[in-house]
């Protein structure tokens, strides 16, 4: 029995009681479980028919001949990959109906092969080198139309539409920072993995291979034992314990197949991609701020965001990781390009959103404002979600300084006015309106919680985690920390379970800076239950 890992894939034209993906809301849904519209099923339905199947790869015929001699190397990569299409196609009614309701949203595959452009020379290199038919390459469409941003129902996400537990078993990290389902790179690499290992399962039975990656092994491995054990075909199509969505799955894929084997045929223009490599990679071994790094290279930061759509956010985070760029401006990522950027990336911290935060009361905390914290942070709304850890700026004046606990909430009563309440707290009426989000005439309300600044507000740590510490110190310079330490006495804690570097600090009024130099050890370090620390007196 083949362990089943549960992939539940999103199409953007499911039929009705199946989830559609958030990525393909563009695309017109079918009628009635798949159908297209009447008018324009019946003008796809009339095409289908007339299809010259002499052109496709599965037959061999003069007219394949000539058509694969002439896109083998002209040049653009979609011929390429028609050119060397390998999977027979099959003569099924389940085939005909996604291909007249494809037929019939043909402006709409243009666009998504235009998606698709950046990220598609990667993949066939990527298929071709692990020896996968190239049709894999319009799998994407099906499952997110090439929308790297695509996230299901079922939390699927990425080109590929991984779900958590299946990303992880083929080693997609998912950090504060970083979604390896929505790298591309990464996914891919996933997703190929998936393919070698499920052609092996299944002997090279395509139509099976395809549907077990939306339906999963376990799934399909059964509705063949089953058809087997009742003496039935045991081919993919003759399969009845599978569900609706996985029988039509691999029809989807075939109909692009033939829309792309034969393009004229269907008034299909595919946008033309450069048999070429356009990106390059680099290594990233410290964290980088991408909005900076955009800015110095020149590429825009839409343009970076696209090519690396599993940067959760615009400080990239303290593991190691790849970053693409275009091959054309490579050389604009200079070593004085990506300094600048680390260095920009060093004071930002942590913050868990607690109830009652707004990104304007968050952002007046922290020395900044609204717009840049969403912006950073790569969110898509202004709401701010309890428990969700966003980044902050860390170091920017009093206001940065002072800790969430320095101000305090304060519900409103009857008769408060804004103006009375910025005279009781000691505040400027702007600073008041501004923390909280407040419009200039925008009246309060009793019961409605406000942030106001403590009548005896003093300069606190932020209570923030810092994303990265500075550059460690010179040896000499460490050596005359832990003496300093040393000279002025010192307590000795031990480690309880659930501490941590930064809230030890906390607790004795240092920072993780110190502890490490006076303890001799990384400033990322974890800490063990039972270990001896050396505190510095304050």
């Amino acid at each position: 029995m083949y362990k089943y890992f549960s992939i539940r894939f999103s199409v953007f034209f499911l039929i009705a009681a199946v989830l559609a993906l958030s990525g393909c809301a563009n695309l017109p849904k079918p009628n009635d479980g798949g159908q297209a519209t009447s008018e324009s099923a019946n003008t796809s339905t009339t095409e289908a028919d007339t299809i010259d199947y002499g052109i496709l790869p599965a037959i061999n015929s003069s007219a394949q001949s000539e058509r694969r001699a002439a896109w083998m190397n002209d040049g653009n990569l979609w011929h390429y990959i028609a050119a060397r299409f390998t999977l027979p196609i099959p003569d099924n009614a389940r085939i005909q109906t996604q291909l007249a309701f494809y037929a019939s949203h043909i402006d709409y595959l243009q666009r998504v092969t235009e998606r698709a452009s950046p990220y598609l020379h990667m993949i066939v290199k990527d298929l071709q080198e692990n020896d996968l038919p190239l049709e894999l390459a319009l799998l994407p469409i099906v499952e997110s139309a090439y929308r790297p941003e695509a996230v299901s129902t079922s939390n699927a996400a990425g080109i590929w539409q991984f779900i958590p537990s299946t990303g992880t078993h083929f080693g997609l990290q998912r950090t504060t920072w970083y979604d390896g389902r929505r790298d591309i790179k990464a996914s891919t690499e996933a997703a190929v993995q998936y393919f070698s290992r499920l052609r092996v399962m299944f002997n090279d039975d395509w139509p099976v291979i395809i549907a077990s990656y939306n339906g999963g092994e376990g799934t399909l491995q059964k509705a063949v034992d089953y058809n087997q054990s009742k003496g039935l075909p045991t081919d993919f199509w003759s399969l009845t314990k599978i569900s609706q969505e996985t029988a039509d799955y691999p029809a989807r894929l075939y109909a692009l197949i033939i829309i792309f084997s034969n393009p004229e045929k269907f008034g299909f223009n595919p946008y033309p991609v450069p048999n070429a490599s356009v990106l390059t990679e680099i290594k990233l071994n410290k964290p980088i701020n991408l909005s900076k790094l955009a800015s110095l290279t020149g590429v825009s930061h839409e343009e970076l965001y696209r090519l690396n759509p599993g940067f959760d956010k615009l400080i990239t985070g303290p593991t190691s990781a790849n970053l693409l760029v275009p091959k054309g401006l490579a050389d604009q990522f200079t070593p004085g390009a990506m300094e600048a950027a680390e260095k920009s990336a060093i004071d930002w911290g942590r913050y868990t959103l607690r109830r009652g935060d707004n990104f304007h009361k968050v952002a007046y905390r922290y020395g900044c404002d609204a717009d840049e914290l969403i912006k950073v942070n790569r969110l898509s709304s202004a709401y701010a979600r309890p428990g969700e850890t966003i980044l902050v700026p860390l170091g920017r004046g009093e206001k940065a300084r002072m800790a969430s606990g320095a101000d305090q909430m304060y519900t409103v009563q009857t008769g408060d006015s804004l103006w009375g309440l910025a005279r009781r707290f000691n505040m400027e009426l702007a600073d008041l309106q501004h923390m909280n989000g407040l419009k200039a005439k925008e009246e309060i309300k009793p019961g409605q919680k406000l942030v106001v600044a403590s009548v005896n507000r003093q300069p606190a740590q932020a209570h923030a985690a810092r994303v990265v510490l500075k550059t460690p110190l010179a040896p000499h310079q460490a050596q005359a920390v832990v003496l300093k330490t040393k000279s002025r006495g010192a307590n000795h804690y031990t480690v309880k379970k659930g501490d941590t570097l930064w809230n030890v600090a906390q607790r004795f009024s240092t920072t993780v800076t110190q502890i490490a130099l006076a303890n001799r050890i990384k400033t990322n370090e974890a800490l063990k239950p039972g270990q001896i620390l050396v505190i510095a007196s304050q």
